[in-house]
């Protein structure tokens, strides 16, 4: 099964949380994956770690707690992730191509994550957590838009478009495609899908 603790541990590399605090996380993320966020409960994570509630919450203060810990790490991913494709010598569009290559290797090796991600009943009421999704959004955003202001410069992307168009077209088919693959259940290689999306975007914008 794709969605399992071992999948998610392989992306979870964060040196603030101790190995009892990545544990809760990872279940957390498994939970949502498998029953949505109305499965998650203190007493669900406990029950499936083998602790008492009490135990849990010396890691955690609750719930809300351990959600903003999975944004938290992806957030450190994603921006650190946006920078080094945007610092590198790659040109615009090999960078717009890397981008892509990134983030679906990062949610393959990681299906659950996805689903926390791209859960809008996560975000719905709890404020702290829409804005992390709205800051990691901004940064993504912001990135992109200097990729593709510098392959305006360069001619190797259209000018007739408005940036924010572009910048429209690039992040929301990557949303499109994570969330296809996570509703037909991981049935189609995300990596390579995201490799061949990426050459239609690449495309479609020169």
């Amino acid at each position: 099964c794709l969605l399992t603790i071992t999948n998610i541990r392989k992306r979870w590399v964060h040196v603030k949380y101790t190995q009892r605090q990545q544990e809760i996380i990872e279940t957390a993320i498994a939970i949502i994956a498998e029953g949505g966020v109305q499965d998650l409960t203190v007493k669900n994570i406990a029950a499936r770690i083998g602790i008492s509630e009490p135990a849990l919450y010396r890691h955690f203060e609750n719930k809300l707690a351990i959600l903003e810990a999975i944004m938290d790490h992806f957030s450190t991913w994603s921006r650190t992730t946006m920078d080094d494709i945007a610092g590198s010598d790659l040109s615009p569009v090999e960078k717009v191509r890397e981008l892509f290559r990134r983030y679906t290797q990062y949610f393959s090796s990681s299906p659950a994550t996805s689903a926390v991600l791209f859960s809008e009943e996560i975000f719905r009421y709890e404020s702290s957590l829409t804005y992390s999704m709205m800051s990691i959004m901004k940064h993504a955003e912001t990135t992109i838009r200097t990729i593709i202001e510098e392959g305006v410069s360069l001619g190797a992307f259209r000018r007739d478009v408005p940036v924010d168009h572009l910048i429209l077209t690039t992040l929301g088919t990557l949303r499109l495609l994570v969330t296809r693959w996570r509703m037909q259940l991981y049935r189609f290689d995300l990596a390579d899908e995201g490799l061949t999306t990426a050459d239609s975007i690449i495309a479609m914008i020169s």
